[in-house]
């Protein structure tokens, strides 16, 4: 249970990032002509807290794991979407 947790995570947080960034860099709405490639940097940033996440929660020590730290290191890893986008809103 403790795995799917983690692998399921990242799965679909990672889904939901290339998402959001596609969606961004493709410009404003109506615009299907310029391209912002600036928004693609929010894909570093989530794999970057994927290691982290990782290192927090080893994969193959995740049954000593317990789930409070599973919760939380999942948390963290969503709130890294709208961290990478105020970062590239700033960038841009």
């Amino acid at each position: 249970m403790k795995k799917t947790l983690v692998i399921g995570n990242v799965i679909v947080s990672g889904i939901v990032v290339l998402l959001i960034s596609r969606f961004f860099a493709g410009g404003a709405l109506g615009e299907a002509d310029s391209i912002t490639p600036e928004f693609f940097f929010i894909i570093p940033l989530w794999i970057f807290s994927v290691f982290i996440m990782c290192r927090a929660v080893s994969i193959k020590k995740v049954k000593n794991t317990s789930y409070l730290k599973i919760i939380i290191s999942n948390i963290l890893l969503w709130l890294m979407i709208p961290i990478g986008l105020t970062i590239t809103f700033l960038i841009i």
